[in-house]
């Protein structure tokens, strides 16, 4: 009897150890504990590339409205205690459940790595329902205050403190469908975008915006930016939340690439190519290098150069891919692949490229801009009336009126109702930016302080009754 009852205390000690050992297996990773550094399996780099093959993998397909967690560790605060927690890589839960999202920084000691997507409505119509929003969150991203479509948020991400050199810096990618403008507010800020930006916000420093493809424009506290590609605008942050946009936008300046080229663009919808960024110095000439012969330039493998292509144009100070192909008529991919450029960041003075039709060569000195000749018809109205601006400017990059595309030389009819400025916005070949105003006065017409005059009227006479009344005489 003694050993039967040894045996069942064995085997009750066994079941009792396969139970802890399951339930440890199980845990979500919000709840899993900490590993030792004897545990490690991965190096920093390690981490970056697999978190980024799962995201590929596991969320290619989520919804509007809808989040998908990518990769260890992202916290979540939900509306209801009822909803689904995220539990594995993959799983996708709507933004009406979620009231707050917050991806960690990279940790090597745990094993984590927040990363997730994001696909929004925004303001986009209810008739276009397979177009969506895109947000990437990488690293520590926190999102406090997420609304059901992403119209209004605020954003925060970390201090990048990681010494690993592998791991892209904490931020938000946001990416607009193709041919199509969103416009959100974000911390206070309005931004317009119908392209790909780059977004950081420190708080109680400043917020980061940068286009990385197409045009954003970037309004606070009265002043609008167009920030181009390759091109970046800093917003001080403050206030109680110590996120809210203090301050106007900046000037834009050119951005961070190597920052910026470390960011997991596979896992966006649309995939995109680096512009150059604005204002970028020429580099330095050995002084026995031949001025005119190109430094080499890296071509791509497999690559044929596009024959049909007769013209040629050679790369200035202050050149980008992105404004040479606006200057043809092209995209900076079709540029960057009809001249077998690998790296579209990488251009040298003095490069040759081909374009499409025969072009001259332009000298050393680019042409200077000229002035806009910013000016109306009439510069004073009464109400009702209306009048037309003009403006013809030369050798720039683009030209904005009231903050919408237009082209060198246009006009535009106005009938403001009161006194009101209008602005054309031109930008350089070389990113500087110069806003002109024009101010339309609306006159309102002066009461007069002549009395008019009244009428004098004439009395009717009236006639007067005789003494005596008429009497009819007869004669007999």
């Amino acid at each position: 009897m003694i050993h039967w009852q040894t045996f069942l205390i064995f085997v009750a000690f066994i079941l009792a150890g396969c139970n802890l050992r399951a339930e440890t297996t199980t845990r979500t990773p919000q709840t899993q504990a900490p590993l030792t550094p004897q545990q490690t399996q991965l190096t920093c780099g390690e981490i970056v590339t697999s978190a980024i093959d799962m995201v590929g993998n596991v969320c290619n397909n989520p919804g509007r409205n809808q989040v998908c967690y990518g990769h260890q560790q992202l916290e979540t605060v939900f509306q209801s205690a009822n909803n689904t927690p995220f539990e594995s890589a993959g799983d996708i839960v709507s933004l009406t459940d979620i009231q707050r999202l917050d991806a960690s920084p990279l940790d090597e000691i745990n094993q984590t790595w927040g990363i997730a997507v994001l696909r929004a409505q925004v303001n986009l119509p209810e008739t276009l329902p397979g177009q969506n929003v895109t947000f990437l969150l990488v690293g520590d991203t926190d999102l406090p205050d997420l609304t059901s479509n992403m119209r209004t948020f605020t954003v925060s991400t970390g201090l990048n403190t990681s010494t690993c050199t592998n791991a892209p810096p904490s931020a938000m990618l946001i990416q607009s469908p193709d041919n199509t403008q969103v416009t959100m507010t974000m911390n206070g800020a309005t931004v317009t975008l119908g392209s790909t930006i780059y977004v950081t916000a420190i708080a109680n420093n400043e917020m980061t915006i940068a286009t990385l493809e197409g045009t954003a424009i970037v309004q606070a506290l009265g002043i609008s930016r167009i920030v181009q590609p390759g091109a970046q605008v800093r917003l001080r942050l403050g206030l109680e939340d110590g996120l809210t946009v203090i301050e106007p936008p900046s000037e834009p300046e050119a951005f961070d690439i190597n920052a910026i080229r470390q960011l997991p663009f596979s896992l966006l919808e649309r995939q995109i190519t680096l512009p150059q960024p604005i204002d970028v110095q020429p580099a330095a000439t050995s002084t026995n290098i031949p001025q005119n012969i190109a430094p080499p330039t890296a071509r791509a493998s497999g690559c044929i150069l596009r024959d049909d292509w007769t013209g040629r144009y050679v790369i200035q100070s202050g050149d980008t891919l992105f404004n040479i192909a606006n200057r043809f008529g092209l995209t900076v991919n079709e540029l960057q692949l009809g001249n077998c450029i690998e790296n579209a960041n990488i251009i040298s003075v003095g490069q040759e490229l081909r374009v499409p039709s025969i072009t001259t060569q332009i000298p050393n000195a680019s042409p200077t801009p000229t002035n806009a000749n910013f000016r109306a018809d009439r510069t004073s109205i009464a109400p009702r009336e209306c009048t037309t601006i003009r403006w013809d400017v030369d050798n720039v990059d683009s030209v904005f009126f009231q903050d919408q595309r237009t082209t060198e030389h246009n006009a535009q009819s106005v009938c403001p109702s009161q006194t009101t400025t209008y602005t054309l916005l031109i930008i350089h070949p070389n990113g500087q930016q110069i806003r002109e105003t024009l101010t339309i006065e609306v006159v309102l017409p002066q009461p007069t302080d002549t009395p008019i005059p009244l009428q004098q009227l004439t009395p009717t006479p009236i006639p007067k009754p005789t003494s005596e009344p008429t009497r009819d005489i007869i004669i007999q």
